[in-house]
């Protein structure tokens, strides 16, 4: 009888314990869920005004010709390029705690990658001074590109950022076998050994007596061990004080995809572009830009005027539709809609809060765009399209 009762008793505290179990597993789970949604809106409430500020400064410069006022729109442009910097980073490493960021692997061309990343650093590389040498590797790796340029264009920049005037930084890759060794090297100040295992937690920052210590929160290698560690892209450091350092990514290598096509010369010059975006500030900044550039731009504001011109007769040469242009389902809905009128193969360049997010067949940037480098991936895509073009017309 008594055996019976204490059994009894450890059932009942037995299945009391399973319940609260499952009650902490669902409110984990609702905590996460709601972590996710509020990084979401974090991301495109943050981001939206500077991408705006980003581009209204960047026609104020082309409009003033005074020196003293193109230094002073300098610093703006600089402060701007920080909060960016500061704004990317809490998103993205609040974004990987919470395990949101799910890889996309597939082949990506490992030299078109480092070759476009290190254009993008030629200029601050060159105005200090610094010798940026690129030895790439021609060949394609398996990997997520949108994230493995994050883990690079990370580690390019902590290059950068820690080596003096007159110092030199290295992008190399060799062969390993079957996989390819991508190198970050540099002669700059190095990092102490006793120092080298804290180096990846956040808000770590390499010697704390420098100056440059000044600039970002240190949670730029953070953000590259957990982006390597989810695409299982060992990543290891070797350094030495006062003799620079060396940060490695070993990536597997794979076949070129049957699809890949290089680009051929081009101009922006005439082409039809399709601007979408909800916020009428943002459309019209961005079709005055386009504008300048010599494009011919169309400026629709929301889906129902897309499709009316489209059956009006409309067509373009390329399309950029804002993430948040549809509500649910973001910008797709409208290149889905064009393509179904003009063809699969329609350029398509989405302009995105989430810079840990891709789409197979789509061009992602993150908000806020520089004009530089949306001009370039426009240029780039109309490029590879007409030599598509070419490439069917000679069969």
């Amino acid at each position: 009888m008594i055996e019976r009762q204490e059994r009894a008793l450890v059932r009942r505290r037995t299945d009391g314990a399973l319940l609260e179990l499952r009650e902490e597993k669902a409110q984990a789970e609702r905590a996460n869920h709601e972590k996710s949604r509020f990084l979401a809106v974090a991301s495109h409430d943050l981001r939206q005004p500077i991408h705006a500020l980003g581009l209204y400064i960047d026609e104020l410069r082309r409009k003033i010709l005074d020196q003293e006022q193109q230094q002073l729109v300098g610093k703006v442009e600089r402060s701007i390029d920080s909060i960016t910097q500061l704004v990317n980073s809490l998103l993205d490493i609040s974004r990987l705690d919470a395990g949101v960021v799910v890889a996309q692997k597939h082949p990506c061309n490992l030299a078109e990658l480092l070759t476009r990343i290190a254009a993008g650093f030629q200029q601050e590389a060159d105005c200090r001074n610094i010798r940026l040498v690129v030895h790439p590797i021609e060949g394609y790796v398996n990997s997520d590109p949108v994230l493995l340029d994050r883990i690079i264009t990370n580690l390019l920049s902590n290059a950068l950022r820690y080596t003096p005037e007159n110092g030199t930084v290295l992008l190399a890759c060799r062969l390993r076998g079957g996989q390819i060794l991508l190198e970050i090297r540099d002669n700059g100040i190095g990092i102490d050994k006793a120092f080298q295992s804290k180096i990846f937690r956040e808000f770590i920052q390499l010697n704390q007596n420098t100056q440059v210590n000044k600039q970002g929160m240190g949670l730029g290698l953070a953000i590259v061990k957990r982006l390597a560690d989810l695409l299982e892209h060992p990543l290891t450091l070797r350094s030495v004080r006062n003799r620079g350092a060396n940060f490695s990514i070993l990536l597997e290598r794979a076949h070129r995809p049957e699809q890949a096509a290089e680009p051929a010369p081009g101009h922006l010059n005439g082409k039809r572009l399709l601007i979408v975006d909800h916020d009428a500030q943002l459309l019209a900044s961005t079709e005055m830009m386009l504008k300048s550039w010599g494009g011919e731009v169309t400026a629709a504001s929301s889906m129902k005027a897309v499709q009316r011109h489209l059956m009006a007769g409309s067509r373009w040469d390329l399309v950029i539709s804002d993430d948040q242009s549809e509500g649910k389902g973001g910008g797709l809905t409208v290149i889905q809609t064009v393509r179904r009128y003009q063809g699969k193969s329609t350029p398509y360049i989405r302009i995105s809060t989430d810079s840990l997010e891709q789409d197979e067949d789509t061009q992602v940037l993150l908000k806020p765009v520089k004009p530089a480098k949306l001009r370039s991936l426009i240029q780039f895509l109309l490029q590879r399209e007409a030599a598509a073009h070419t490439v069917a017309n000679n069969r």
